[in-house]
């Protein structure tokens, strides 16, 4: 199963941390990238049975989350690490590490997502999350999908 926390930080920066039931990985999370509507956007497209991927930005590096849908229900993840900016072309999509792997369900990667949106809208709310990630608003539409 996978497990998905997400913490905003000081400004410009929170920290994400993936799970698979057996171990987790912490990151850092840069404002330069629209990581949080990208995971809340990859939990709708899953639902629609498409394959994914979401960004989450260092300085430098990323970490790149996989999923494709392996079975109906089910949905295999990968999580990769890259030295620099590999969707900024700045490293080749195929220069990167596997840090972790695993397999759920949709609904379990739906949920997680879910859980991410209601804590940082309940806890911190729209208006201060713009302050805190300065370049992009909450995702608010896949927030209203999703919940």
């Amino acid at each position: 199963m996978i497990s998905i926390k997400y913490k905003l930080e000081n400004a410009g920066w929170a920290t994400v941390t993936i799970g698979n039931g057996t171990t987790q990985e912490r990151f850092g999370v840069s404002y330069l990238h629209d990581s949080l509507k990208e995971l809340a956007a990859s939990a709708i497209k899953i639902k629609r049975k498409t394959d994914e991927s979401v960004i989450f930005m260092e300085e430098p590096g990323e970490i790149k989350l996989l999923l494709k849908r392996s079975q109906e229900t089910k949905l295999n993840f990968e999580l990769r690490w890259y030295k620099d900016w590999a969707s900024w072309n700045m490293i080749s999509e195929n220069d990167y590490e596997v840090i972790m792997t695993g397999e759920t369900t949709v609904s379990s990667y739906v949920n997680q997502v879910r859980n991410v949106l209601i804590k940082i809208h309940d806890e911190i709310g729209p208006e201060l999350y713009k302050e805190k990630w300065i370049e992009h608003e909450f995702p608010i539409t896949e927030y209203e999908e999703l919940k």
